[in-house]
């Protein structure tokens, strides 16, 4: 324990200063028919100054869990104890904060359709998908008439292989700098194999207007963790470098 505020204040000037939960950063890494359909309907999504790179108004830095068994009788007397046998990696969850266009919701369901649309071509999935439609500049009541005009009851829907899918993400935790708001990286975890699983229920309500926010759960198979000292970090500001570095290690 300090022995007084200035030592307390010396020893985590010493590290830093204090590890703040508004510094973060998430990217992503798909397959390259993913990734061009995405651009299609969403543009140069990847962008910093994106909506979907800045509307993430909650992440998580993914838990460690081992699976165990039980062994009893190692020694007279001891009772059972745990040892560990293999990884355990749970889900992850992120939330996105909407605007007007409801674009996150729109962008992770696309997602999460494109893995049901094993027989669609990239060119109809784009236009006409086969869980999904997509027009522009319609009125209320023309929305409302389009979703009138459903879809037949008995249509497939196929699994597109994994490949196709499954991509990475790298959610970093960063702190202020000299450079920028988020000149200090400290960790990295690259999530391999990742897709949305499910989407939460968005709600609307009458009453005080808040912002709209959409949940998005992913699995994914496994976690690198890449850790960085910034005791003695300069003022360099290669957070965009760290950034490009890990998409090319991990491509």
């Amino acid at each position: 324990m300090a022995k007084s505020i200035s030592s307390f204040v010396n020893a985590m000037n010493a590290n830093g200063g204090m590890s703040l939960t508004t510094g973060y950063n998430i990217s992503w890494n798909l397959p390259p028919d993913l990734d061009a359909n995405l651009f299609l309907r969403f543009g140069n999504w990847k962008e910093p100054d994106s909506t979907i790179s800045m509307m993430v108004e909650e992440a998580q830095l993914p838990n460690v869990q081992s699976a165990t068994g039980q062994l009893q009788g190692r020694y007279l007397g001891e009772n059972q104890i745990q040892y560990p046998y293999a990884k355990l990696y749970s889900d992850v969850s992120f939330t996105w904060m909407c605007d007007a266009n409801m674009t996150p919701f729109k962008f992770f369901h696309y997602w999460y359709n494109y893995i049901y649309s094993g027989n669609t071509t990239q060119k109809e999935f784009s236009i006409n998908g086969e869980t999904g439609r997509n027009i522009q500049g319609e009125s209320f009541g023309g929305l409302k008439g389009k979703a009138n005009e459903s879809n037949s009851i008995n249509r497939q829907v196929r699994l597109k292989y994994p490949e196709k899918y499954l991509g990475k993400c790298i959610v970093i935790k960063t702190e202020p700098g000299a450079a920028s708001v988020d000149d200090r990286a400290s960790v990295a975890f690259v999530l391999e194999d990742i897709y949305p699983y499910s989407i939460d229920t968005v709600p609307m309500s009458y009453g005080t207007s808040q912002l709209t926010k959409v949940s998005v759960n992913f699995h994914y198979a496994k976690h690198t963790i890449i850790t960085n000292d910034i005791t003695n970090y300069g003022t360099g500001g290669d957070f965009k470098k760290l950034i490009d570095d890990l998409k090319k290690a991990f491509a």
